[in-house]
């Protein structure tokens, strides 16, 4: 009886916490449905947000991944309190852009914003450019992959894979159309160390990872399934996009 008692303590405490990160609309006052997805906000949706939507969809719309009929939630929490309320179930940092969990992304957008005063927007098309558009689809983008493999299998690839194609989906529509944006010269900038800082580690992964998936995937021509393969390395994918944008220089 008295093991039990802990027990149903702890399933009760999990049960609050799904509960919370399912059902975000029990804290956030304001809601708007697009498409299938409800967004939730702390404040009044109206131009600002739709105009986030539309740009958020229309870098979805062109990963074939995406699930225009998956249910989703995205909330955007406007202040660093609140978005702590949502973190703290998941036992993440508070000082983080967003997470995702259970068919609801969580953005925080406080965090995002003063990163953008730090950076200046720099460099661009990275999350730490201070882009609440870039961080949704990011985010959303977790979720579409795990329905696409399943949510063990997707935790199960590599980082660079996760993270990297991630980024490509974030990346790929927008970036290219961007003069002085090309992938070679999106890698000259990830290389130069004047672009970052020490505490821009972890997104500068993120940025070649997706640079490189951006690379095979529509530079060659490769699906998902290949790019996902477990014959497909870090080091022969990063090498061989190298040596293609140095092929492009001599030319």
């Amino acid at each position: 009886m008295w093991l039990s008692l802990p027990v149903a303590a702890v399933a009760l405490i999990v049960l609050v916490c799904l509960g919370v990160l399912h059902y975000p609309g029990l804290f956030m006052p304001e809601s708007k449905e697009y498409r299938s997805m409800t967004v939730y906000a702390e404040v009044p949706i109206g131009r600002e947000i739709d105009s986030i939507m539309a740009e958020v969809f229309e870098r979805l719309d062109r990963v074939p991944i995406y699930d225009s009929n998956r249910s989703m939630n995205l909330v955007l929490c406007s202040t660093q309190g609140k978005f702590g309320l949502f973190s703290q179930f998941t036992l993440r940092n508070a000082r983080t852009m967003g997470f995702c969990l259970f068919g609801s992304a969580f953005v925080n957008i406080d965090f995002i914003e003063e990163l953008a005063r730090n950076t200046q927007g720099k460099p661009k098309y990275n999350a730490r450019e201070g882009s609440v558009v870039h961080v949704a689809t990011h985010e959303l983008m977790h979720q579409y992959l795990c329905d696409a493999y399943g949510e063990i299998a997707s935790r199960r690839l590599p980082t660079w894979k996760i993270e990297g194609y991630i980024e490509y989906a974030v990346n790929q529509y927008v970036a290219p159309r961007d003069r002085g944006f090309s992938i070679p010269e999106r890698i000259v900038m990830y290389l130069d160390d004047s672009q970052w800082n020490r505490t821009a580690e972890t997104h500068r992964g993120h940025y070649i990872w997706g640079l490189a998936m951006e690379y095979l995937i529509n530079v060659k021509g490769m699906a998902l399934e290949q790019v996902m393969a477990n014959s497909l390395t870090w080091e022969a994918a990063y090498r061989e996009m190298v040596d293609w944008s140095g092929r492009l220089e001599v030319d």
